[in-house]
């Protein structure tokens, strides 16, 4: 069996093994890498956290356990994101967000094209970290099926008011005149939600946000997210205690 993948996660097993578990077009799958301890192994950088290889795998001697690595081929490793201790926390919580989540059916091709590409950003020098976290936050919840309304107001009908309020809980915005409780924001950053969810992947990336409009979708993207998936993740804690030593 070959697969393609991206390491999400590793754990010890034993004195020179470990686990890791990889997303895949077709979902998550748990492998055995037998001595990746060792100075000499040979399965090295391809099998390490967030990189992207080709994985040989055979089955394990023991039914319904994990099948076990046998040979691996880098194909990207994200060498500079390892460089940044904000990207690394950052990719760890892309990846504990999908390890928690309950992977659909179809739709986690586009689950492992989103965790590429936003690991490629991170790895750039200029990147802007909050933004690729929102985006990630945004387009994960709709593919797991917790895409928000933004057509118009739920209550009038009113496309893009000048300023609105998002409600999390009801996953939609009233406008100003409709004054619901909610995350006040301006008619530009609810542009940016409605480029996020609704464009084509290609173009996901590819957008400029007024300074004004930015914090109100860090706010609404993380709290949409939680909301919606009820957890916790110790990596986005520990990404949050990183920005305020360094303030």
């Amino acid at each position: 069996m070959t697969i393609k993948g991206v390491v999400l996660s590793q754990k010890p097993f034993g004195e020179q093994d470990k686990f890791i578990d990889i997303l895949t077009e077709n979902g998550l799958i748990e492998i055995v890498v037998k001595g990746s301890a060792k100075v000499t192994s040979k399965t090295g950088s391809a099998s390490q956290l967030f990189a992207y290889s080709e994985f040989d795998l055979s089955d394990h001697p023991a039914k319904n356990k994990a099948r076990i690595l046998t040979s691996v081929r880098p194909i990207s490793i994200f060498y500079n994101l390892r460089n940044n201790l904000n990207s690394v926390a950052l990719a760890s919580y892309f990846a504990q967000i999908i390890l928690y989540s309950a992977l659909p059916k179809s739709g986690t091709p586009e689950i492992l094209r989103l965790m590429l590409n936003t690991l490629y950003y991170l790895s750039e020098p200029e990147h802007d970290e909050l933004l690729l976290k929102s985006i990630f936050e945004l387009r994960i919840a709709s593919l797991l099926g917790f895409q928000p309304d933004v057509v118009m107001c739920r209550n009038c009908g009113k496309y893009l008011p000048e300023n609105l309020y998002f409600s999390i809980e009801n996953g939609c915005f009233f406008c100003d005149a409709c004054k619901q409780q909610g995350i006040l924001m301006p008619a530009g950053t609810l542009q940016a939600i409605r480029h996020i969810i609704l464009q084509d992947f290609e173009k996901i990336f590819s957008f400029r946000i007024a300074e004004r409009c930015r914090q109100p979708l860090f706010d609404f993207s993380e709290q949409f997210l939680q909301y919606h998936i009820d957890k916790k993740f110790p990596a986005l804690e520990y990404y949050k205690q990183i920005r305020i030593s360094q303030v």
